[in-house]
């Protein structure tokens, strides 16, 4: 008898079969280990003088988990509030869920006072909901951007986070910001999203 099969009926045989959970203590919404994972510059984003990212990709540049990221062109003028945005327009349920992250990553030469935010798009009403916080992004590191979805989370602009508020997110944004400064012109990364307990 081959010896890994016999090792495995003893293990039954004396531990009894193992038990398998369908709920999982992470869901990956996107990792971008392949391609885009349906990510996109909004089309409204390409009309607006203050948001200033053209163009995404697939990179092997750098990556927070595993070898793929979303890499994203940018060019941020200074002088005035700019942003640079993505989304993926998809049905999630998270309510299995308390927080919900992004890793953002910017090179080491970029300069300092850029900012990251997750943005949801929640409901039937497709209410656009902020974060109500933004999180500095260190050059040459990876930030990890994070919000509670729990019933009861504060870290939502203008919403009462409910126990509906997570179960039905039609669209997810990642934001990079310079609020009149900085300067920067070049590749924003991000990887990672993701919801957890």
């Amino acid at each position: 008898m081959n010896k890994i099969l016999f090792v495995g009926l003893v293990l039954v045989l004396f531990c009894g079969f193992p038990s398998f959970s369908m709920s999982a203590d992470e869901e990956i919404i996107a990792d971008f280990e392949s391609d885009e994972d349906g990510w996109e510059i909004p089309d409204w984003a390409y009309e607006k003088d203050d948001h200033v990212a053209s163009e995404i990709c697939a990179s092997n540049d750098v990556s927070s988990k595993g070898k793929g990221s979303l890499k994203i062109e940018a060019d941020f003028p200074g002088k005035m509030w700019a942003a640079a945005i993505v989304e993926v327009a998809e049905y999630y349920d998270l309510s299995d869920y308390e927080n919900i992250a992004v890793d953002i990553y910017v090179p080491k030469d970029a300069p300092e006072g850029l900012k990251g935010k997750i943005i949801l798009t929640q409901g039937e009403e497709w209410k656009w909901v902020e974060q109500s916080r933004s999180f500095n992004l260190t050059p040459g590191e990876w930030t990890t951007v994070t919000a509670n979805i729990a019933p009861g989370s504060k870290d939502w602009k203008r919403t009462t986070v409910d126990e509906e508020f997570s179960a039905d997110i039609r669209k997810i944004d990642v934001r990079v910001e310079s609020n009149m400064k900085p300067v920067y012109k070049g590749p924003i990364y991000i990887d990672n999203i993701r919801a957890y307990k």
